[in-house]
């Protein structure tokens, strides 16, 4: 098991309501399996997931990263702005 915090910014901290999560891990867990875990709590993760950037311990990775215990990810969302 995996424990990893997952940092929430614009549009998911909204609708989730909060800041961060922490979330346990089946391990080995990847990128993709901590999004699918997100999505069957907080369907609006779906609604975005085509344009997610994760970044792991402040570094952008691809959703096949394996995650390890203690990792911050961040879910990053496209901003818009001029």
């Amino acid at each position: 098991m995996s424990t990893v915090q997952v940092l929430l910014f614009s549009v998911l901290r909204q609708r989730i309501g909060e800041g961060s999560l922490v979330l346990d891990l089946e391990t080995p867990a990847t990128g993709a399996d901590l999004l699918d875990h997100l999505e069957a709590q907080y369907p609006i993760v779906g609604e975005y997931r085509p344009v997610l950037r994760l970044a792991v311990n402040q570094e952008y990775v691809p959703e096949t990263v394996t995650l390890a215990d203690g990792d911050e990810v961040a879910l990053i969302t496209p901003v818009s702005g001029g």
